[in-house]
């Protein structure tokens, strides 16, 4: 079968558990099988991999990779997550399933028959089914009597090959550095010249073989399979030819920030322009613009002088959670001086980095200055997925405000008591309230938020967007992190394990580690944050004024920053992340903005 013909494929990677213990790496393993499907000519269904789906969200997945499957020659289903064998019948576990009786696994989990017959109702010639799931059973001494760990074997049926990360019955390992064994050696070998399905399959079981020293050996089975099929061309030439990927040269990009600045009558905007490509033959016609409106600004009539608010000095942190390692990194204890509520005169003389509240139970707002950045990952990031490019310019025209800190329990439980976020009062899991950031929330409950203080306030208060939170979060830098190209964990609060540094395994206060160069605190790891966009696959449609880019049928939103439960790639400043907008978790939570 040749590249061209029509190939669909369901990604899904289940991470944050709910009821039982979270999953470090299937989200990455799906990210990056998506990834690499995507380079490889297959449509992916939902656009991209499906992160941390439910029940409901898991259901309707499937169904829509059966309808998609219509016509299709090469039909692949990859899963990621926990699993378990019950009575020789594989299930796949959602985020929030919670069984206490084995009768409950029918209606909690997914049987993975349903995709099998999903594919052979289709009609496809040729189908996939890859199961990287064959972890321990999350739900032993629940009195689910008859459940195995790992998974059971299953029957390919005509024209289906399964592919599982190990022997049935036996335990496949998660991994320690960011992919499990087996996803990182499948994607590899999907991408290599040459090797017909067959092959690629038994690539993947020698290298993992080698990699876990043969503790983990991929088990395949199989119908027969009509003809060949070839994830990539199959010789080396035409593989070359795929991947000669031309990153946008500097002129390139020079064009494109130009042709959405050049009519800007923000100073700002036009000298980080020229900071960034005074290389390029735009530059004298920057430089031109520059001058222009500074004559402008001359000649206009000066405002009358006020007063400017108080800003206040930078925060310490208070104490962190008690434990091992919980103190490395963080700023020690001190006093926190909460500047007073902004009043209009005050607003007008605002200057970027300046700290002030509209009330007295509002969040912390940092004013953040006009400006352009490139959004997105180069090819060459450590870590980097399809859907963050092609890398674009977005400008922002005007300054303004962004939350210093991510939203705490006690300025939602201001909300509450004030008659907003719809009375709704999340757990926080004993974990405290309080400088606590507030977990548990959807994003929806983010929207009520947001809403009740612009009704109290009177300002536009809303969500950042998601060109705005990876803005703030580079604040001028260029790096994967806005400390340089590595993350350690005396910088954020994440899952250090694999660098033998801290994993605290929860939430600490907002304040906690130093702020970025704008002032903001903990745009990497601790909790990851809610977003006004839709999600998107990749940045072909983005807009470029750092608007929020939304559709009528939005199916996911976007969360971005990572948290303390994730490995250093996810929290990197271009990484990307979904959820249902109906998902509360205890990794998410929310940052607020609002125009000046």
């Amino acid at each position: 079968m040749a590249a061209a013909d029509k190939r669909i494929a369901l990604v899904v990677g289940n991470s944050a558990y709910v009821n039982i213990p979270r999953l470090e790496n299937p989200r990455n393993d799906a990210k990056l099988i998506a990834d690499t499907l995507r380079t490889l000519g297959f449509t992916l269904v939902g656009g991209n991999a499906q992160l941390d789906l439910d029940k409901e969200g898991l259901d309707r997945a499937v169904q829509d990779f059966g309808g998609q499957l219509q016509g299709a020659d090469v039909a692949l289903f990859y899963y990621a997550g926990h699993g378990i064998g019950i009575r020789g019948t594989n299930f796949l576990v959602p985020v929030g399933a919670n069984p206490i009786r084995e009768a409950d696994v029918d209606f909690q989990m997914l049987d993975s028959n349903l995709v099998l017959r999903q594919m052979e109702g289709a009609g496809s010639k040729l189908n996939i089914v890859i199961l990287d799931a064959c972890r321990n059973n999350p739900f032993s001494g629940r009195g689910l009597r008859s459940s195995t760990s790992g998974l059971s074997q299953m029957q390919a049926p005509e024209g289906t090959m399964i592919s599982f990360a190990t022997q049935p019955g036996n335990v496949a390992l998660d991994g320690a550095d960011g992919n499990s064994p087996y996803t990182a050696a499948l994607a590899q070998a999907m991408r290599k010249p040459g090797l017909d399905i067959f092959r690629t399959f038994n690539e993947v079981g020698l290298a993992v073989s080698a990699a876990t020293a043969g503790a983990q050996k991929p088990f395949l089975t199989s119908s027969p399979i009509r003809g060949e099929f070839f994830f990539g061309p199959p010789n080396p030439a035409a593989q070359a030819a795929v991947a000669a990927i031309a990153a946008p040269s500097q002129p390139d990009l020079a064009l494109q920030a130009w042709s959405v600045i050049q009519n800007s009558n923000s100073v700002a905007v036009i000298e980080d322009f020229i900071r960034q490509f005074s290389a390029t033959p735009y530059n004298s016609m920057a430089r031109a613009r520059l001058e222009e409106l500074r004559r402008l600004q001359v000649a206009a009539v000066a405002p009358p002088a006020v007063a400017a608010p108080s800003v206040a000095p930078p925060v310490a942190a208070p104490s962190a959670p008690p434990g091992p390692n919980a103190t490395a990194g963080l700023i020690q204890p001190a006093p926190i001086n909460t500047p007073p509520p902004s009043t209009t005169n005050q607003e007008r003389v605002l200057r970027p980095k300046d700290v002030f509240r509209d009330c007295d139970v509002c969040p912390e707002m940092v004013v953040v200055p006009a400006g352009t950045f490139t959004m997105g990952s180069p090819p060459s990031e450590k870590g980097r997925t399809g859907d963050e490019g092609p890398e674009h310019l977005v400008a922002f025209a005007r300054p303004f405000a962004v939350g210093k800190f991510s939203v705490t329990f006690a300025e939602w439980d201001a909300c509450v008591a004030g008659g907003g976020c719809n009375g709704y009062r999340p757990g926080d899991l004993d974990w405290g309230r309080g400088r606590q950031p507030v977990i548990n929330i959807n994003w929806n409950d983010a929207k009520a938020y947001v809403a009740w203080l612009a009704r109290k306030t009177g300002k536009p208060y809303r969500l950042l967007t998601e060109s705005e939170r990876e803005y703030v979060a580079r604040a001028g830098t260029r790096t994967a992190y806005w400390f340089g190209p590595v993350i350690s964990g005396s910088r954020a609060n994440y899952n250090a394990s694999a660098q033998n540094g801290p994993y605290l395994r929860r939430s600490i206060p907002v304040d906690s580690y130093e702020p970025n160069p704008w002032g903001l605190h903990q745009v990497h790891g601790n909790i990851e944050e809610w977003t006004e966009d839709c999600f998107s696959e990749n940045y072909n449609v983005s807009p470029t004024d750092g608007s929020a880019w939304v559709q009528s049928d939005c199916r996911f939103r976007v969360v971005r920053g990572g948290s303390w439960a994730y490995r250093p790639v996810a929290l990197r400043s271009a990484d990307r992340a979904q959820y249902l907008p109906t998902y509360r978790g205890d990794t998410v939570g929310l940052r607020v903005a609002r125009a000046l």
